[in-house]
């Protein structure tokens, strides 16, 4: 296929993919946003499904990883404690958990801040964790935000006594 002058970058894909799966418009259902919308401080603490995670717990989960993206993109190799990875929680405080929300949404606007920042050559570069590319480390996080996205859905329908479809 012949390239044109207008052809897209992979960094403004990543960063559309990033958004997509973030903010909404993900081919796959509703996107991390999409899935917290409406969640109260009680509905993100309770637990409907006993041996899962709660909402809010996946949701600090999900900023530590988010924060850990950016953090290895920019040449940094953080250790990530247990506690850090699922960061434990307490209570049901419509405050707090605010600011688990702003803290979420922070980290992914500071990780799309730095994938913008990176141009095509980067992708290749190799970065600490399980994917050895920087390229890798990116779609891992488009996935990660996809796989725990429907499980806030379940989450939220377990809750309220509906089925999942």
């Amino acid at each position: 296929m012949p390239q044109t002058e207008n052809r897209q970058t992979e960094i403004a894909m990543l960063a559309d993919q990033l958004e997509r799966s973030f903010r909404g418009g993900a081919w796959h259902g509703p996107a991390v946003s999409e899935a917290l919308a409406g969640v109260g401080a009680a509905a993100a603490a309770a637990r409907p499904i006993p041996s899962a995670h709660s909402i809010w717990e996946l949701t600090r989960h999900l900023t530590t990883w988010i924060d850990v993206a950016r953090r290895r993109a920019g040449g940094e190799v953080p250790e990530v404690a247990p506690e850090e990875d699922w960061p434990p929680t307490s209570g049901a405080d419509e405050a707090a958990w605010t600011e688990t929300l702003d803290a979420l949404d922070e980290a992914h606007r500071k990780l799309l801040a730095t994938l913008l920042d990176l141009d095509d050559g980067r992708l290749a570069d190799p970065v600490a964790g399980s994917d050895p590319t920087l390229r890798g480390l990116l779609l891992g996080i488009v996935q990660h935000n996809t796989y725990h996205a429907g499980q806030i859905v379940l989450l939220k329908k377990a809750a309220a006594g509906g089925a999942a479809r």
